[in-house]
């Protein structure tokens, strides 16, 4: 009975032997067989682990790798690639320390954190407005009209815009706005009859009072007779007291001269110009016609 824990401990103590535990080691080394050996700083992979009189042995990674963070790696991460297929477009280039990130195409967004896929921006229905725009790694987010706001389009970007005030415009609600549509404006049936009477007025007596203007206008007398030939109308006048005798050359001459003479007048000269005789005067008739 006593000889069993004996050679249990026996066999701890073996094992213990040929397997040490392994050395604490501090935030950049990382334990070997023996002892703790320098990780590789990011941008380098491991070639071959450090001995007690050598370091840790790393090189850079080749070009289109990486590696992010103090490591024991001995083989560097390929940069990711931005396939435009799935519209996606290169964010930033990658480094030996980076890898390239990607964003997608104006107008999508972003469906993962590590963006590998893509959608287009959500747009936000009427009655509802837009709360924050998307961007390349987040959606549109909408938020319902408030009371006073309305949005009757379909968009990703229109915010909610509020109902048309009647009042700031000295008009009249005649339908109220809601979450879809705006207030609707005019003018009230009593103040829109105030404003077309008065011009139906207005028209009416302009109708009536220009006929009554243009009757009320003097008329012009064209019963005024004006020989259309001077000179037979001078010939007339010179043979007027020959031939004719002395009952018939007064009357002639009055009905000659009628209304385009002037009292008293002997002879009419050139259209109806009347030549008044002055008294005490003979009349200007040359000596042939006296003859």
């Amino acid at each position: 009975m006593v000889r069993l824990p004996l050679q249990c401990l026996l066999l701890g103590c073996w094992f213990t032997a040929v397997h040490p535990e392994p050395p604490a080691c501090s935030e950049n080394q990382y334990p070997t067989e023996s002892q703790c050996c320098n990780l590789c700083p990011p941008g380098q992979k491991l070639v071959n682990d450090c001995t007690a009189v050598t370091d840790t042995e790393c090189v850079p990674c080749s070009e289109g790798e990486f590696l992010g963070t103090w490591s024991n790696e001995r083989r560097c991460h390929p940069h990711r690639y931005c396939d435009p297929n799935l519209k996606l477009r290169v964010q930033s280039k990658g480094t030996l320390e980076t890898d390239t990130t990607c964003m997608c195409d104006e107008g999508r967004h972003c469906v993962d954190e590590i963006c590998e896929n893509c959608a287009p921006h959500s747009s936000c229905p009427p009655g509802f407005g837009v709360k924050e725009i998307a961007t390349g790694v987040s959606d549109t987010v909408c938020e319902p009209c408030l009371v006073g706001f309305f949005s009757n389009v379909s968009s990703a970007y229109d915010k909610c815009h509020p109902w048309t005030s009647c009042e700031i415009k000295g008009l009249v609600e005649l339908r109220a706005g809601t979450n879809k549509t705006d207030a609707v404006c005019g003018i009230e049936h009593r103040k829109r009859a105030l404003v077309v009477i008065p011009i139906v007025a207005a028209l009416l007596l302009a109708l009536l009072l220009v006929p009554v203007y243009f009757w009320k206008l003097p008329k012009v007398n064209r019963k005024t007779f004006c020989p259309e030939d001077p000179g037979k109308a001078k010939e007339e006048a010179r043979r007027g007291p020959q031939e004719s005798g002395p009952e018939e050359s007064g009357p002639q001459e009055m009905d000659f001269l009628g209304p385009c003479s002037t009292a008293p007048v002997q002879e009419t000269l050139h259209w109806c110009q009347p030549v008044v005789q002055e008294d005490g005067k003979e009349s200007r008739i040359s000596v042939q016609e006296r003859q």
